[in-house]
C-alpha cells in the first residue's frame, strides 16, 4: 500500500506513489498513540461489524512502522500486518476498516506465498482486485484509488493474474517497474469493467490504473526482519494458524461473498510447489551454515582431497517417510527415490527412511557422515492399504527426531493426536479431494 499524489486520502490497497517528502511533518508521541489507538478502534469495530473476520482481525499482530521507508501505507509480511501512522491519521474511520480487512486477507489468502515466480507488481494488482471486490461486495468502504473491477467477480488471483499478464504482455522473467510521479512503465492497462461510479478503472480516458501497493512483504525480507515478533509462527505453525482462521471465518460467512472466499482459499491450497524449496525453507530455519574444515566435503573425500564444506548446525535427526501402498504408482515411488538422493546430497544430516503400508515395512538409517549410499531405485516393500499411525508411533518412541516428511497421497487413516515435531506432507497426484490432512504442511507434487 502507498499513498497516492491526488489528495492525503486518495491511496488504497493497491495504489502507490512516490515516497513520502523528507519534509513532512512526523507525528508527535501523543499523535501516534492516538493513531495507535483509533487502529486498535478499529480492528474491534471491525470484528463485530464482520464476524467472519473477527478472530484473524484480533490474532494477528498489527504494528505501526514509524523510520522505514519500505510501509508507506500498510503491508503483511503474512503474518504481522504493518501500518505507517502518518498516512493511516488521514484515512476515515469506515477506510480504515478497510485497509485493516484488506491486508486481513492476503493473509488468510496466502498471496504472498501464492507468487511463486510471478512478477511481484502484477501478482500484488491481481490479489487486490480479488480482494477489494470481495470486500465491495460485502459493503465495505476502502480508501480512494483502490483496483477494483467487475471483471474481478468469481476469479481467482492466479487466473487474474493471467489477465493482466496478457494485457500486459509480460515478458517471462520480467518485472514490471514503477515509474515516475504518475506512475508505471507505459505497460499497464485497466482490468476494465466498473464496479460503481467513482471506481477509477471506469475512466476510460487513460490507459493506467494506479502502481500495486508493496503491501506483500516476505517474511525473511531484512526489511522486515527486525520488525518480526520473537514467538512469531514458524511455516508449518502459520500454515494450520490459517487453516484454522479460514474455517471460522467459512462457518460466519454467507451468500456471494462465502463463494468468493472459498474460491480464493481453494486456490492456495490446490497450487504446486517445489516441495524441496520449501523443505529447505523449514531446514533453514534450524539450521546455521558456514565454512569449516570439519566434516569435509564428502564430495572429494573418494579423489583423496579433504576440502572445507559448509559446516551446520544439522537439523538433527529427519525421517523420510514414503506410503507404499498399493494407490501408489511404482513410477512415483521411483521419482521419490530420486529425490531422497538429492536431499542427502544437501542435507547431510542424520537420515530414516520407512516404508509403510498399514504396518512399518522398512527402517533404514542413515548417518550424518555416511556418504550417498541411498539407492537410486528403492526396493519397495508393502502395497497393501494404508495407516499413517504406525510412521508416528515409531517417531514418538524417538528422543532426537527434527522433521518428518511424508510422501503419499493422502488416503488412510491419521492418529487421532498431533506429533510434537513438524510434519511436512508431500501430496502426491491424484490429489483426490478426499484427502484431508489434520496437520502439518502439505505440499502438492505436480504430475509428471
Amino acid at each position: 500500500m502507498s499513498p497516492a499524489t491526488r489528495s492525503p486520502r486518495q491511496a488504497s490497497p493497491g495504489a502507490t506513489d512516490p515516497a513520502p517528502s523528507s519534509k513532512s511533518t512526523e507525528l508527535s508521541g501523543q499523535a501516534l498513540q492516538e493513531v495507535y489507538d483509533r487502529v486498535l478502534r478499529a480492528r474491534i469495530r471491525l470484528s463485530m461489524q464482520q464476524p467472519f473476520l473477527a478472530s484473524a482481525v484480533m490474532r494477528l499482530p498489527v504494528r505501526p512502522v514509524t523510520d522505514a521507508s519500505w510501509c508507506r501505507t500498510a503491508a503483511t509480511d503474512g503474518y504481522h500486518i504493518f501500518y505507517n501512522p502518518q498516512w493511516v491519521a488521514k484515512l476515515r474511520e469506515d477506510e480504515l476498516r478497510g485497509l485493516l480487512a484488506h491486508e486481513v486477507l492476503h493473509v488468510l489468502f496466502s498471496h504472498a506465498d501464492r507468487r511463486q515466480e510471478r512478477d511481484g507488481q502484477v501478482w500484488n494488482m491481481a490479489c487486490d482486485y480479488a480482494i477489494n471486490y470481495l470486500l465491495i461486495q460485502r459493503g465495505f468502504s476502502l480508501p480512494e484509488g483502490g483496483l477494483i473491477s467487475a471483471r474481478a467477480q468469481s476469479k481467482t488471483s492466479e487466473q487474474l493474474y493471467a489477465e493482466l499478464a496478457q494485457q500486459i504482455k509480460l515478458p517471462k522473467g520480467s518485472s514490471v517497474k514503477s515509474g515516475g510521479k504518475n506512475g508505471g512503465t507505459g505497460q499497464r492497462k485497466k482490468l476494465g469493467g466498473p464496479v460503481r461510479s467513482e471506481d477509477p478503472l471506469a475512466d476510460e480516458s487513460g490507459d493506467r490504473v494506479p502502481d500495486p501497493g508493496e503491501d506483500l512483504i516476505d517474511a525473511d525480507d531484512p526489511r522486515v526482519r527486525p520488525m518480526r515478533s520473537a514467538d512469531a509462527p514458524d511455516r508449518e505453525q502459520l500454515a494450520e494458524l490459517r487453516r484454522e482462521l479460514r474455517e471460522e471465518a467459512l462457518t460466519r460467512l454467507s451468500g456471494d461473498g462465502a463463494g468468493a472466499f472459498r474460491s480464493e482459499c481453494d486456490a492456495d491450497e490446490t497450487r504446486t510447489i517445489d516441495w524441496r524449496s520449501l523443505l529447505r525453507a523449514h531446514l533453514s530455519e534450524r539450521i546455521k551454515g558456514d565454512w569449516t574444515s570439519f566434516p569435509f566435503s564428502k564430495r572429494m573425500v573418494h579423489r583423496g582431497l579433504f576440502m572445507p564444506s559448509a559446516g551446520m548446525l544439522v537439523p538433527g535427526h529427519v525421517v523420510f517417510a514414503i506410503d507404499t501402498s498399493a494407490s501408489m504408482s511404482l513410477d512415483l515411488l521411483a521419482g521419490i527415490a530420486g529425490e531422497l538422493q538429492s536431499f542427502r546430497e544437501v542435507f547431510p544430516c542424520r537420515l530414516t527412511v520407512l516404508q509403510c503400508d498399514a504396518r512399518l515395512q522398512s527402517v533404514e538409517h542413515y548417518e550424518a557422515m555416511d556418504g550417498y549410499e541411498i539407492p537410486k531405485r528403492l526396493e519397495i516393500h508393502g502395497r497393501g492399504g494404508t495407516d499413517f499411525c504406525p510412521v508416528f508411533d515409531w517417531v514418538d518412541e524417538q528422543s532426537d527426531v527434527a522433521l518428518v516428511v511424508y510422501a503419499t497421497d493422502g488416503m488412510g487413516s491419521f492418529p487421532r493426536r498431533k506429533p510434537e515435531v513438524p510434519v511436512i506432507w508431500l501430496h502426491t497426484p491424484p490429489h483426490p479431494p478426499s484427502a484431508a490432512f489434520p496437520f502439518g504442511v502439505v505440499v502438492k507434487i505436480a504430475q509428471s
